[in-house]
């Protein structure tokens, strides 16, 4: 298990949080060549705490949780509606992704393995509210039984990689700007101008899809769970 979470903050976390700091990684290549920036770069990267742990990955460590901080937010924004997590609205009888026949296996398993009864039409009808908590609960429940299943696992870190990469997609957006402005008044490099301008692009057509990503890669998940479910049933 422990091997598995390392497994997921390093893909999840700490894979996202070097994609967005390329910007950062460029901008000290131009400003390493001046050899007392250069020498003072080194010390600080190489500098250890105790335990032996760099100062490079204290940083690295801190600057992954604030964009999984911003990434949270955006995952709230998104799912955070009349509608819920892919989890949640896939199985209720209102979205049609799922067939109704479908629905009511996964329902008569809910109701094997937990002793849950799910509500049905009628009852998700009147109260989609109450519907729509009940299932979230029961959820849970699915995922501690499902574990890291075949390639639920696999789903879930490619859902928390892009997650964490649209979250980190808008420091990434600050440090090119900063790049620019430094570009102009004081590198004045037109490569460090033109890098930089190209990965704003980058950043910001993320930033600009990130409803769409998170929506897509959350529903491959849910799809993934629920399916692993039915199939150990």
């Amino acid at each position: 298990m422990q091997k598995v979470t390392e497994t997921h903050g390093l893909y999840a976390r700490f894979f996202p949080a070097v994609c967005t700091s390329v910007p950062v990684f460029v901008l000290w290549f131009f400003l390493s060549k001046d050899i007392i920036i250069r020498e003072l770069s080194d010390y600080l990267i190489n500098l250890k705490f105790y335990g032996g742990v760099s100062l490079s990955a204290v940083s690295l460590y801190f600057y992954a949780q604030v964009i999984r901080a911003t990434a949270k937010h955006y995952e709230k924004e998104c799912f955070d509606n009349d509608r819920g997590f892919p989890t949640t609205y896939l199985l209720t009888y209102a979205d049609d992704t799922f067939s109704a026949r479908y629905k009511d296996t996964v329902r008569s398993l809910i109701n094997k393995y937990f002793n849950l009864n799910l509500p049905d039409p009628l009852e998700e009808e009147q109260d989609l509210l109450d519907a729509q908590r009940r299932i979230a609960e029961a959820v849970r429940l699915v995922r501690v039984k499902v574990g890291d299943g075949q390639l639920v696992r696999k789903y879930n870190i490619w859902y928390g990689f892009f997650r964490n990469l649209t979250g980190g997609s808008l420091y990434g957006m600050g440090f090119c700007a900063l790049n620019i402005l430094l570009g102009f008044w004081f590198v004045k490099s037109a490569v460090l101008i033109i890098a930089s301008s190209i990965l704003l692009v980058l950043y910001s057509v993320l930033l600009s899809y990130r409803k769409s990503i998170l929506l897509q890669n959350g529903e491959a998940y849910a799809k993934q769970l629920i399916s692993e479910f039915v199939a150990e049933g």
